[in-house]
């Protein structure tokens, strides 16, 4: 298949999500995805299944992919699929066990040193990514019931982007 008719595909599945017809995006990102096996196909992939509500599927493809323990967003997405299926100590596990939070909100990794985001059109007016991953683990740990770790979970959340309204 031809460069141009990826592309127009990849047009097709962005159309497909933005008008909420998530059936539809499933089926044609599943096609971009088969003809290139690139990261960011199967990303997009794995987010018309998030939104259309298959997150076991969504999890599996991610799970499955090479790149999902060291680009943060496949393991966010990741995790999302497993806060959606109520799956909270592996939600944590996907997120990473090694990071620590102190009374201040700061956090610390000890093994994610090999850890990227490889989002290369991200901007400066996002959500930082961190801050998400913050929030995701504080309610983790809220739905576990461990309210002292979600507390410093939600204060790291804000501390590392204040405009992360959750």
């Amino acid at each position: 298949m031809k460069e141009e008719e990826i592309e127009k595909l990849r047009g097709v599945v962005r159309d497909c999500v933005s008008k909420h017809l998530y059936s539809s995006a499933i089926f044609f990102a599943d096609k971009v995805s088969a003809f290139t096996n690139d990261p960011a196909d199967i990303y997009m992939q794995a987010q018309a299944l998030f939104l259309g509500r298959h997150y076991r599927r969504a999890f599996h493809l991610l799970n499955a992919s090479k790149i999902v323990l060291r680009d943060l967003r496949f393991r966010y997405l990741a995790a999302k699929c497993l806060e959606e299926l109520k799956e909270w100590n592996q939600c944590l596990s996907m997120l990473g066990d090694e990071a620590k939070v102190d009374d201040n909100g700061n956090v610390s990794h000890t093994k994610d040193s090999n850890v990227i985001y490889l989002d290369k059109d991200s901007q400066d007016r996002e959500i930082n990514i961190s801050s998400a991953i913050c929030f995701l683990r504080g309610k983790a740990y809220e739905a576990l019931e461990n309210r002292s770790q979600a507390r410093l979970w939600y204060k790291a959340a804000i501390k590392a982007d204040p405009l992360c309204y959750e």
